[in-house]
């Protein structure tokens, strides 16, 4: 059922208790921590929420079961699947370079861990007890100087301001050129504005927000749209079923007064909806991402309506979203990589044809969170732990190849993960709130976040 303006709307104020397990919304890094948690830690049980899960995921999942379960055997038969339907991730690269070393076979192990590394992953390799027995051997050792030699950070990150209230777990980030205000969403259900001296207050909780994550400013309209639900979880988590799971929805709200102006709401449970990020054309309509279900939405301007898009196989947890300035495609983030749709009208309909951009062997354009466009590039906020970083994405003249990856800036904050980004002037502000679970001496999780400013001169 979809709910819009006000009917049948469950509310709620977004103000709920912390939970633990790994959320939908975080699927990238928990691919990432299904590689990093010791073969001593308690096996996971089966998710309990109905959400269903592409084959990826799956294959992820029971990876990681056997990993934890000490089954060599079904780690490397899952993590060889897994691999091959996104074989550029550094994150699932260096998990089957595990499962071959704790196998034996070294010389296997150290190719994909090769790699992972020549793609961009950093990391101290024999801190993993499956390459600890490898350290006395010349060529990991080589092969660690490299992966070591990634794990440096590139500090050109500077803080722009603080957001006070630890426990208000950020995600989306935006800006507003008119009043030259930045506007962030919080997963309690808030969404705060910031001024140019980096001065953040509340600027609406309440009117039916729920866990808000992608926003945007309509700036011909003078809109801000939020989107806001209340995401499954990927593992089990403790306590009680979270109220309205797989409820997802669009808020708009005026940017002079802050007034809810409309809202829209997917639900069709027991049909799980997780929408995550958007993009707005020039004429109004937005674009969503639907992480859950694999899919792209357009719901018209002046209307609420989601008119599916795109959804098909390859395309798992689609999230970062932005439209050319042309308005003829879109670029989503995935698991797999960057793919480009088309949605240029043809007659009363959209082609919504998806081709995924093929990547140079040295690079990877996995593990995004937050895009952004930048002229004739784009910038990927790459939440993994082993990347952590902002990566330049330089396209083909027909946009539809990787030329080119390069590193932005990474792992700043020591121990913290960007999320978002938005791009004013050429500075990128960045949403940075995670903790890194590689990082050394990691802050806990409920700490103040940070809005970081690097500059692109």
């Amino acid at each position: 059922m979809r709910y819009c303006n006000g009917q049948q709307n469950s509310g709620g104020s977004g103000q709920r208790p912390a939970r633990t397990g790994v959320r939908w919304r975080f699927a990238q890094v928990a691919l990432a921590v299904a590689s990093f948690v010791s073969v001593t830690a308690p096996a996971a049980t089966a998710p309990t929420t109905p959400a269903a899960r592409a084959p990826l995921l799956e294959l992820s999942l029971k990876t990681r079961a056997a990993r934890l379960a000490g089954d060599q055997k079904a780690w490397l038969e899952f993590g060889e699947q897994t691999l091959a339907l996104a074989p550029d991730h550094p994150d699932l690269l260096i998990s089957v370079a595990r499962a071959l070393a704790a196998q034996g076979r070294a010389d296997d192990a150290a190719r994909r861990l090769s790699d992972a590394v020549t793609r961009g992953a950093g990391l101290d390799p024999f801190s993993l007890p499956e390459f600890a027995s490898l350290k006395e051997n010349a060529d990991w050792q080589a092969l660690a100087a490299r992966a070591l030699a990634n794990q440096q950070p590139v500090p050109r990150a500077k803080l722009f301001a603080t957001l006070t209230r630890p426990d208000l777990r950020p995600e989306g980030i935006t800006h507003d050129p008119k009043s030259d205000r930045w506007f962030v969403g919080s997963q309690r259900g808030e969404i705060w504005q910031i001024d140019r001296r980096g001065r953040a207050q509340p600027f609406i909780s309440g009117t039916g927000l729920r866990e808000v994550l992608g926003l945007k400013v309509d700036g011909e309209r003078r809109r801000l749209w939020a989107v806001t639900g209340v995401f499954p979880d990927l593992l089990p988590a403790e306590g009680a079923p979270k109220p309205d799971v797989g409820v997802s929805g669009l808020h708009a709200y005026d940017l002079e007064s802050g007034q809810l102006v409309s809202h829209c709401e997917l639900d069709e449970r027991p049909t799980m909806h997780g929408l995550n990020d958007m993009a707005v054309a020039q004429n109004g309509d937005v674009y969503v991402t639907d992480s859950t279900a694999s899919a792209v939405y357009r719901v018209p301007a002046g209307n609420c309506r989601f008119d599916l898009l795109y959804r098909g196989d390859n395309f798992t947890f689609p999230n970062g979203i932005v439209i050319t300035p042309d308005g003829s495609q879109l670029y989503v983030a995935h698991i797999e990589g960057l793919s480009a749709i088309d949605i240029r009208a043809n007659g009363s309909a959209y082609t919504g044809t998806r081709s995924q951009l093929s990547v140079p062997a040295n690079a990877a354009v996995n593990s995004i969170d937050g895009l952004a466009w930048d002229g004739t590039d784009l910038l990927g906020i790459q939440s993994s732990p082993y990347l952590a970083r902002v990566a330049r994405i330089r396209l083909a003249k027909n946009g539809l190849a990787v030329e080119d990856v390069s590193t932005v800036s990474s792992r700043t904050p020591a121990g913290l993960n960007p999320t978002t980004g938005v791009l004013v002037g050429r500075g990128f502000y960045m949403v940075a709130g995670l903790p890194n679970a590689l990082a050394p001496n990691a802050p806990p999780t409920e700490q103040p976040a940070q809005i970081l400013r690097v500059s692109l001169q």
